[in-house]
């Protein structure tokens, strides 16, 4: 069997659909995998050898001048498939089967641009977690074939081999709590005030053996807000050494972003921090952390410009350390 799995972008929306690959993996495995990614997030497919990457070259594919091209350039790509798998629902991706004269092409029901009109076998739509989505395509791919249990949730890179991230933690005997208080320019909505993240960790830092997880957009906060918290930030690290770190944690505390994401497929519990996200199609899967947000009336929203915040302002560090102070066992501070 020769499967070509589609998600193009981006960074958190791949890491969702993984555990729905793991799965089809582990059902059929003998099956051809083939993944086809923008090369900005091709690396994410490093841990799992079992998938092919297959890379779209995303300056091109944003050229309208050139966008036709590289389709059919990535569609030779995958040109045999037997059976596609859209995990994405726009044009772009329904566009790559069809013109690679894939006969079985399926679809997880979000069918943006009028996608679904490539698809042979779109399913219906659900509001519900991008990872119930992608997990449900795999179900009902998997019941096509006889096979059942493909929906299950699975933190799949739970015990994947991770290059070492060298000695991080200190306090043995606390629990390890990663704060991530960044987000990327494009999701600057979603971040929680800095102000809140120095509340929490004064009141936490008794408690806890806490670090900072400081991306390239945050290096100016890495110039002053470990000597003024008095807490260590992670250092410099590859995606994957970051991983490492992150995996050896006990909880990881984020707004709706990619390291949240992170946090969930490797099996860390996580505290979602939410404002204008959707807390379902943004949420996290069933007992693998707590979503928290204040549920203002004007949230969720897809207002980037908004200057309010207050979705955001509202949710107050007592609120925070309350849920993580409640946690059992390890996952407690």
């Amino acid at each position: 069997m020769d499967l070509v799995l589609l998600r193009l972008s981006a960074l958190g929306d791949i890491l969702r659909v993984m555990p729905a690959w793991a799965n089809l993996h582990v059902a059929f495995p003998e099956a051809r995998l083939r993944a086809v990614v923008e090369d900005r997030h091709a690396f994410l497919l490093e841990p799992l050898p079992w998938l092919e990457p297959v890379v779209v070259r995303r300056r091109h594919l944003s050229n309208p001048l050139s966008a036709l091209s590289e389709l059919n350039r990535v569609a030779g790509l995958v040109r045999g498939g037997e059976i596609s798998l859209d995990f994405h629902g726009i044009l772009k991706a329904a566009l790559i089967p069809k013109l690679a004269s894939i006969p079985e092409r399926w679809g997880d029901g979000v069918t943006k641009e009028f996608s679904g009109s490539f698809q042979t076998h779109p399913l219906t739509f659900k509001h519900q977690t991008r990872y119930d989505q992608a997990l449900g395509l795999a179900e009902a791919f998997g019941r096509s074939r006889g096979l059942v249990g493909l929906g299950r949730f699975r933190p799949v890179l739970k015990a994947v081999e991770l290059p070492d991230p060298g000695h991080i933690w200190l306090q043995q005997a606390k629990p390890r709590v990663v704060l991530v208080p960044g987000a990327s320019r494009r999701g600057a909505i979603k971040r929680w005030p800095l102000r809140h993240w120095i509340t929490l960790a004064a009141e936490l830092q008794d408690r806890c053996d806490l670090r900072w997880s400081l991306g390239p957009e945050e290096e100016e906060l890495r110039g002053w807000l470990p000597e003024a918290t008095g807490v260590a930030a992670l250092p410099r690290l590859g995606f994957w050494q970051l991983a490492a770190a992150l995996r050896q944690a006990d909880r990881v505390v984020a707004p709706d972003t990619g390291l949240l994401h992170l946090a969930v497929v490797l099996g860390v519990p996580a505290l979602g921090l939410y404002g204008s996200s959707d807390p379902v199609v943004a949420g996290l899967p069933d007992g693998a952390g707590v979503l928290l947000r204040t549920g203002i009336a004007c949230a969720p929203c897809r207002e980037r410009a908004c200057q309010r915040r207050q979705c955001m302002e509202e949710l107050l560090p007592a609120t925070v350390f309350q849920i993580l102070s409640e946690g059992t066992g390890a996952n407690g501070c």
